[in-house]
């Protein structure tokens, strides 16, 4: 018998929170009651009840008085935890949420968007070895020593040796984790300004190896903190291999469907610039995360917050996001009387009006077989406040605001016997109409269809999530076709982050087994050296271009967690496993690509600190390297490859102080110093060589002899820049 469950505004929503309805939109009503529902059945050990409290972002008008909104939120037992631009960060019971609505200057009450990591993992993915993908291009003077280097991710195996120095040192400098233990619950984290975060921090060694890992059904987070930062080990090892690691997670393990790891991101970055202000060391923060939960043009209340931590010099590096292969843009312009019509392959979509207006939404069954739509609901509508429901079909389960969801239940159980559906339907801040539907599992042999319909000369973006598309038929313009133009992530918009797309680099790697395995991430025709065939890419609402820059993220080799006894069973992308039984193996995406960006800015702030994000990025647009694949696709690249060694000349000066110093590293030569004594293994006896301080002085004009130079012993501690003929140049630090 089917279980019905009807939320009528009485549970969450107050009397004062219905009249403030158009602040507290439906998306966040849902969660609401969600959480709630989860407080009621959820009992910690003993039987006692766990109360979790709500994480908002409270929206407060450009005029309004902020301290003064801060201290009101405290008088009702809502507790600020952090503000940023005109945000406020709150965790409060959801019994308060209407008094907050209620506060003078309070505009706008909502959740974080559903986030997802940026990584593609197959079992015929190929790899590329970190290492020799970025090995030409490191600096021989810079590994990141004196620099943080933040990781917000999951799944890292705090014990891996990826993740200790030379001597066995634990590397990872502290973790903040939004979970708080049940026996921790009045142990919160407090940072030198007084904002109180939810959640713990650990900075002892034994406590984080304690720990183990942070998830033990994932690897991403050891993945993308050993590409950024991991210490070397022969052919393995990070970008800057001797920064200092800070690691937050963004998931907590009692979050209400995803809607949470927002809000914990942006924690987890106010915690990483606490930690590098207190320790005075400069910082860069690796994200590679995103959403298309968003309106593409830099206002949506994360976005807008991550774009003035950037102003406030946050320098943030994001990955672009991972649909670039898929048909998940479709934009429309609205006629009389008309519909945009869809067929949705994948679990998530979001639609968004670009102006103040309402939107009349219907779903659909369309049957593969037949070809033919064999069901359509009755329209539901944006106006009033919107509406949500849930329906849990293997539970029997309809819940929510909208009584129709009763009808769509009836038409579609039966066919659908697993998995869920998640409609909300909203106005954003601004007025914008909102739409969000997600679904989990649907038989092969349907697909959902989407109908929108908005007044005339309306427009309308809507976006697929988590490899989601939009098919047209062929022979018909009926269902739009949708296309991966536009198919940066929400978090990228608005212009001051820096948007990481992805490229590839080897096209075959050798597994744990010696079988050697051709990539697969290269787009169709395509070669070494070209763009990987998923990063997105496109112009966004805002009229920002992305990526910023490209690094390789294709089928990169890197630590996993030995933790993770899901992803890497497999041996087909297990490269190697130490005596210890520490894994490292190939993943792909632009979650790869982002840390070998953020791990190059830190070489860069080892040799400059107080570089700001704008000269950051000044530096990576005059010195990314371009060449025939990003002519031929600069849309996919960015300003093009980005590369440590040019971007370091850049940022010393040394084109300026040297004109005559090549811009390259020597290909296939290495060095190594002992003393004043260079080692220079590669290149022929008798080559010539130059050294200069980075200022320009000529320290001494020599040959190689023996396969070394010496350096004068006049010369004192600091960075040379070397000249080896015409093979070209290196730094070396004394």
């Amino acid at each position: 018998m089917k279980k019905k469950l009807l939320f009528i505004l009485s549970v969450v929503l107050t009397t004062s929170m219905m009249a403030q309805v158009s602040k507290i939109p439906a998306g966040t009503r849902f969660y609401l009651e969600q959480l709630q529902s989860g407080n009621a059945n959820t009992r910690s050990f003993g039987g006692k009840l766990t109360q979790r409290e709500a994480k908002l972002f409270v929206s407060c008008a450009p005029d309004a008085d902020i301290k003064a909104i801060e201290a009101q939120l405290e008088q009702i037992g809502a507790k600020p935890r952090g503000t940023i631009d005109r945000y406020v960060m709150v965790s409060a019971p959801a019994s308060t949420v209407g008094q907050i609505a209620d506060i003078p200057g309070v505009t706008y009450i909502s959740k974080g968007p559903r986030i997802s990591q940026k990584t593609i993992i197959t079992k015929e993915v190929t790899g590329v070895s970190k290492a020799h993908s970025g090995a030409e291009s490191l600096p021989q003077a810079f590994t990141g020593k004196d620099v943080v280097v933040g990781i917000i991710d999951g799944g890292i195996d705090f014990t891996h040796p990826a993740f200790r120095d030379a001597e066995g040192n634990l590397r990872i400098k502290a973790f903040y984790s939004p979970f708080v233990p049940s026996e921790d619950v009045d142990v919160p984290v407090v940072t030198l300004d007084g904002t109180v975060l939810v959640g713990k921090a650990y900075t002892k060694p034994e406590e984080i190896l304690a720990l183990g890992t942070d998830d033990d059904t994932d690897s991403h987070g050891t993945h993308t903190s050993s590409i950024a930062a991991g210490s070397t080990f022969g052919w393995a090892g990070g970008m800057a291999p001797d920064a200092d690691i800070v690691f937050c997670s963004y998931t907590d393990y009692t979050d209400i469907f995803a809607e949470e790891w927002g809000y914990n991101v942006i924690q987890g970055i106010q915690y990483i610039r606490d930690y590098a202000k207190r320790v005075g060391k400069p910082y860069v923060i690796s994200l590679s995360l995103n959403s298309h939960d968003g309106p593409h043009d830099g206002t949506g209340p994360i976005t807008s917050i991550l774009n003035q931590l950037a102003r406030e010099n946050t320098n943030i590096a994001i990955c672009a996001s991972n649909e670039g292969c898929d048909s998940c843009y479709v934009n429309h312009a609205f006629a009389a009387n008309d519909t945009l019509h869809a067929i949705m392959r994948g679990p998530a979509s979001y639609a968004y009006t670009r102006s103040p207006e309402e939107m009349s939404f219907q779903i659909g069954l369309f049957d593969r077989s037949t070809k033919t739509e064999t069901w359509r609901s009755e329209p539901l509508r944006s106006g009033g406040g919107g509406g949500y429901f849930v329906i849990d079909f293997q539970n029997d389960v309809v819940e929510g605001e909208i009584d129709m969801s009763e009808d769509i239940y009836n038409n579609l159980n039966g066919i659908v016997t697993e998995g869920y559906l998640i409609l909300c339907i909203e106005n954003t801040e601004d007025g914008r109409a909102k739409l969000v539907f997600q679904h989990g599992d649907l038989p092969e042999r349907y697909l959902y269809t989407l109908h929108i319909a908005c007044p005339e000369n309306s427009m309308v973006d809507l976006w697929g999530d988590s490899g989601t598309s939009f098919y047209g038929m062929k022979g018909s313009d009926y269902y739009a076709r949708g296309t991966g133009c536009v198919s940066m992530g929400d978090f990228c918009t608005g212009g001051n982050l820096i948007t990481i797309g992805s490229w590839v680099a080897k096209d075959s790697y050798t597994n744990i087994k010696g079988k050697t395995i051709a990539d697969w991430t290269l787009p169709a025709g395509g070669s070494v050296g070209t763009y990987s065939y998923f990063s997105s890419y496109g112009t966004d609402l805002a009229g920002y271009s992305h990526p910023f820059v490209s690094t390789p993220g294709s089928s990169i080799v890197s630590a996993v967690s030995h933790y993770d006894a899901n992803s890497f069973s497999e041996l087909v992308y297990l490269v190697a496993q130490d005596d210890d039984g520490y894994p490292w193996a190939t993943m792909s995406g632009t979650s790869m690509a982002t840390p070998a960006a953020a791990g190059i800015i830190a070489l860069w702030l080892e040799a400059m600190p107080d570089l700001t994000y704008q000269q950051i990025k000044e530096a990576i647009a005059a010195t990314a390297i371009t060449d025939e694949f990003t002519e031929a696709a600069p849309i996919r690249f960015g300003h093009g490859k980005m590369d440590a060694y040019k971007g370091l000349l850049y940022i010393l000066g040394i084109p300026t102080s040297i004109p005559t110093l090549s811009q390259h590293q020597p290909a296939g030569v290495k060095f190594r110093l002992q003393g004043h004594t260079l080692y220079i293994d590669g290149a022929d006896e008798g080559t010539p060589v130059r050294i200069y301080t980075t200022d320009g002085r000529l320290v001494t004009t020599t040959t190689i002899n023996g396969g070394s130079v010496s350096i004068p012993e006049t010369a004192g501690e600091g960075v040379y820049a070397v000249q080896v003929g015409k093979l070209g140049s290196t730094l070396i630090r004394l």
